[in-house]
């Protein structure tokens, strides 16, 4: 009976651990005012529910996006101590029936903490289970 009850818990945690989990590979533009530059970045995120979800980025560091009106999420993201970011989200694109795919665009203010601030335009091509 132990035995059961241990691969009970164990399949319920695995249910949400790896329900809502996915990967991101993206390219980043800054420096939209002046000389716009190019990065490439990638990341994972995990929904906490489906309004909520967490994430990193190696970019904009943790993030954390909340869903609002409009199919748009609210984006708050910090990296290290001296930098954070509010942004805008949206997902153009999604399907799959295993594997998820989707296409997304996010704009993000970026401020640190000497008051400089930046804006980061994110393309992204996600892929989740």
């Amino acid at each position: 009976m132990k035995m059961v009850k241990n691969i009970a818990i164990v399949a319920f945690a695995a249910s949400f651990m790896f329900g809502g989990l996915s990967f991101h590979l993206s390219n980043v533009y800054t420096s939209l005012d002046g000389t716009t530059a190019i990065d490439q970045g990638w990341g994972a995120t995990f929904d906490l529910n489906e309004n909520t979800g967490l994430g990193w980025d190696d970019n904009l560091g943790m993030l954390m996006y909340f869903d609002v009106p409009a199919g748009v999420s609210l984006r708050l993201t910090t990296k290290g101590a001296n930098q954070t970011g509010l942004g805008l989200g949206y997902t153009w694109w999604t399907g799959g029936a295993g594997l998820k795919t989707s296409i997304s665009t996010a704009y993000d203010q970026v401020m640190t903490s000497g008051g400089d601030t930046s804006e980061a335009l994110t393309m992204t091509v996600g892929f989740g289970f």
